[in-house]
């Protein structure tokens, strides 16, 4: 539907180098709580290394169609049954969007039509199903891949959503999807830290404008 482009073919095409992305953005604004996740990714024994890696395994399993063992193929049989089922087109997966307007880059998990909408998608595997507070969170995130999809393609995604896929074991695999408006309110807070972001980088160096 749409000529889309890979992030580095994305980040060329706009000379967005020197761009953040969303979380790079929240990286340099929340610099404790990124110090202490990293600190926790270099144990591989910890909680939150297992999780994340569970999380990019079955990430990758989604995003490919494609499981290597029979804990993320039961996902994915989960995910069609639950969720994929409700997907009417699917436009791309993993590709890079920039945005000129706001000076930010980044790549979607998914975006197409969910239950007769224009919608960006986020794959979240996680040990338990998320309630609505905290998928929060993950808003921003959809809502700037939204903003700068319909910058890019004049498309008209109106609405975000998070495919929360939820379990530490086969038998415990399930799933809730959590919809979302693009409201102003949404996509102001993404922009509000878009703007402290420009405005903490630029502080402290001259960068392009």
């Amino acid at each position: 539907m749409f000529d889309y482009l890979t992030l580095p073919a994305a980040v060329k095409k706009y000379a967005a180098k020197e761009f953040p992305s969303p979380t790079k953005i929240w990286a340099t604004l929340n610099k404790r709580e990124k110090a202490i996740f990293d600190a926790q990714m270099r144990d591989k024994n910890s909680a939150v290394y297992k999780a994340v890696m569970k999380g990019r395994f079955a990430h990758t399993a989604l995003e490919n169609n494609e499981a290597k063992d029979a804990f993320n193929q039961r996902i994915l049989e989960t995910f069609n049954q639950d969720i994929g089922i409700d997907i009417d087109d699917t436009w791309a997966k993993e590709m890079g969007v920039v945005s000129v307007t706001h000076k930010y880059k980044g790549k979607f998990d998914g975006v197409g039509v969910f239950r007769g909408r224009e919608t960006v998608w986020d794959y979240k595997k996680t040990n338990k199903i998320k309630t609505p507070s905290g998928v929060k969170k993950y808003l921003k995130q959809c809502a700037a891949y939204a903003i700068a999809h319909n910058e890019m393609y004049n498309s008209n995604i109106d609405q975000i959503a998070i495919f929360n896929i939820g379990g530490k074991t086969v038998d415990e695999i399930t799933t809730r999807v959590f919809t979302y408006d693009l409201s102003d309110d949404i996509k102001q807070e993404w922009l509000d830290d878009v703007s402290k972001y420009w405005n903490e980088v630029q502080s402290h160096a001259t960068l392009p404008i």
